[in-house]
């Protein structure tokens, strides 16, 4: 039977604060298994299970930070991690920066929350008995629309995990969260031969709430929308913005409310807290208290009990995200948002449910009042994007809109400008709040940037 992670890891702290007398460490536990069961073009390709554990310890000692992580989770592992570390301390350079998460009240008690996060049914039944569910999301999708050549892949894949973070300072986390995910690739063939791929997926924290009949809707309706697609003439147009396509700028648009970013000059949002930054229409915020959310927790990875942000309001930018490192250079508290890939990584601020919030007016509402428009389903290239200026050019294909109704696909589009005059520019946001992961948008439309 496996031992508790939170026990490891305070025997772990007991033994490091006997073995070296005033030093302060934060051990980093993680133990986690995952398996997926994937079919290509009608035929079961793969079935693969796996399972990982691994320890990440920081040691500091007047100023001086290190780090070392491995594979295991017996004390063995975590004694030869600490020694390794702490062999090196007297030669890496001390920064008053440096530092633990302190400790601080934990978040009140949450039944509803906790259980969202977390399905006893996964890894109950063998992947197998999964491939009937996929034959039918598959065959529904095949039978959707004549124009429905082939369903490249339809997949399922559920894992589980749990973490500890605990510190010399008393601070002692502990969670544990689960998720199912499928998705689907289909293959659609136009007037000419023309083939195009849509692709759909759904991730959950519970199996059931994974809604199959939608996943191979959109996978389908996502194929067809662009075929039999033309070039527009180059101007400047309406751009509406597609939910599943949002995730690009969302992505974006957090990486330049990382504090690291701000503070190396690697974000174009430095030095703009309580100013304005874009539309009166959007607010960013950040939810890892969303129940069921695919990034929800009650601590953030350096042991924080977390919260609630608001990270841009009415366009008016708010906050950045802090981890302890980059709070302290600015004399300030955490907002607890320190991230770590695997226990293989130092911590850094990122976001967690980082979204777009909805609006009022409806996507068909949206559609309707534009005259000439692009709606974008695809794009490609935004993470080229200049951080520092903000500058935009990438590829695009979609739906044309003219008048007010959808016309056509397109493709071969570049569209052009800065993020700056983007978010400034949005003018309509629907009400249909979409998470794709741990990114959420709704429709929402862009007034004008230059489209060839």
């Amino acid at each position: 039977m496996k031992r508790p992670l939170l026990e490891l890891a305070l025997e772990s702290l007991d033994w490091i604060k006997k073995r070296a007398p005033g030093v302060e460490a934060e051990v980093y536990l993680a133990r986690g298994e995952e398996r997926g069961i994937e079919m290509r073009n009608g035929s079961l390709e793969s079935v693969q299970s796996a399972e990982s554990e691994g320890v990440g310890v920081r040691v500091l000692d007047q100023g001086r930070m290190g780090f070392a992580s491995a594979g295991g989770v017996d004390q063995a592992t975590i004694h030869s991690i600490f020694d390794r570390v702490y062999e090196q301390m007297p030669h890496l350079e001390p920064d008053d920066h440096a530092g633990f998460a302190p400790v601080s009240p934990p978040p009140p008690p949450d039944p509803e929350f906790d259980a969202s996060l977390w399905d006893d049914s996964l890894f109950t039944k063998t992947l197998e008995t999964w491939q009937e569910r996929l034959e039918v999301l598959q065959a529904s999708a095949q039978a959707a629309d004549p124009r429905v050549r082939s369903v490249l892949r339809v997949g399922y894949g559920e894992s589980r995990g749990e973490v500890v973070v605990a510190n010399s300072a008393g601070v002692r986390a502990y969670e544990r969260g689960s998720s199912a995910t499928t998705g689907i690739n289909v293959l659609a063939a136009g007037r000419d031969g023309e083939l195009q791929v849509g692709a759909a997926f759904e991730s959950s924290r519970s199996k059931a709430a994974l809604d199959f009949d939608r996943v191979a809707k959109d996978g389908v309706w996502r194929a067809l929308a662009l075929l039999d697609a033309r070039k527009l003439p180059g101007r400047r147009r309406s751009v509406v913005i597609d939910p599943w396509v949002a995730g690009e700028l969302l992505e974006l648009v957090a990486e330049l409310l990382c504090a690291d970013s701000v503070q190396r000059g690697r974000s174009l949002l430095a030095g703009k807290a309580g100013k304005r930054i874009g539309s009166e229409l959007i607010t960013f915020a950040d939810d890892p208290r969303r129940p069921g959310g695919a990034a929800s927790s009650a601590y953030d990875d350096e042991g924080y009990p977390t919260k609630t942000k608001t990270m841009v309001e009415r366009g008016v930018l708010k906050d950045y995200f802090y981890d302890t490192y980059t709070a302290n250079k600015e004399g300030r508290a955490s907002n607890a948002s320190a991230s770590r890939g695997s226990y293989k990584g130092l911590p850094g601020p990122a976001p967690s449910n980082f979204y777009l919030a909805a609006g009022t007016s409806s996507r068909e509402k949206i559609i309707s009042d534009t005259k000439d428009g692009l709606l974008v389903l695809e794009i490609l290239g935004m993470h080229m994007t200049d951080p520092t200026s903000g500058e935009i050019s990438v590829g695009a294909s979609g739906v044309a809109i003219e008048a007010g109704r959808l016309t056509g696909a397109v493709k071969g589009c570049m569209i052009s400008g800065n993020i700056m005059d983007l978010l400034g520019r949005i003018d309509m946001v629907a009400d249909d709040l979409t998470f794709f992961g741990s990114l959420g948008a709704p429709t929402f439309r862009i007034s004008h940037m230059t489209v060839a």
